[in-house]
C-alpha cells in the first residue's frame, strides 16, 4: 500500500515529537488511532455493501439463465422431474387431509374438557361421612367404668410390742 520504511517513520516520530510535544503526544496518538479505526470500520462496511450487491446480481442473472432454459418455471421442471406420475403429491394431499381431521378433532376435545361446568352442586350422600367433619376434633370418648370392688371392714391393727433378746 504506501511504501514507507523505517527511516521514514522515524523522521514522522522526530517531527511529531517537536511539533506536537512530549506532554500532548499520547493523547494525540489515541485521537489518530481511534480515527484510523473508524476508517477502517467504515471500508469494510463500504467493503461488504459492495459484496452484497454483486452477489444478489449475480444470483439474479444465475436465475433468469436458469428461467430461460426451463421455460420459465422451475418449481414445475422440478416436479416433472421428481414425480411425473402425481403419486407423491396425491399422498401428500392425503397426509395433509389426515393432519387437518387430526388438528380438528384435539380442538374440539379441547374445548370439550375446558368447556366451564354449570354451577350445580350435588346433593350431599347421606352415607357419606362429610370430608369436613375431620377437620374439626371432636371429644375424646369417656374412660371405661372401673370394676367394682369387694367391701372390706375397718380391721385395726395393734402393733406388736418388739422382742428384746
Amino acid at each position: 500500500m504506501f511504501d514507507i520504511g523505517w527511516q521514514e517513520l522515524f523522521l514522522i516520530a522526530v517531527l511529531a515529537l517537536i511539533v506536537i510535544g512530549p506532554k500532548d503526544l499520547p493523547r494525540a496518538l489515541k485521537t489518530i488511532t481511534g480515527l484510523l479505526r473508524k476508517a477502517k470500520g467504515m471500508a469494510r462496511d463500504f467493503q461488504s455493501g459492495l459484496d452484497d450487491i454483486v452477489r444478489e446480481t449475480e444470483l439474479a442473472d444465475m436465475r433468469k439463465q436458469i428461467e430461460g432454459e426451463t421455460g420459465g418455471d422451475i418449481r414445475k421442471r422440478i416436479e416433472e422431474t421428481l414425480d411425473p406420475d402425481g403419486e407423491i403429491s396425491r399422498d401428500l394431499d392425503d397426509v395433509r387431509s389426515v393432519e387437518n381431521d387430526m388438528s380438528a378433532a384435539t380442538k374440539s376435545f379441547s374445548d370439550e374438557v375446558n368447556r366451564p361446568e354449570p354451577d350445580v352442586k350435588p346433593e350431599p350422600d347421606a352415607t357419606l361421612p362429610d370430608p369436613n367433619d375431620a377437620m374439626i376434633p371432636s371429644p375424646p370418648p369417656p374412660p371405661p367404668p372401673a370394676p367394682a370392688e369387694p367391701q372390706t371392714s375397718e380391721v385395726s391393727e395393734t402393733p406388736s410390742p418388739a422382742k428384746k433378746d
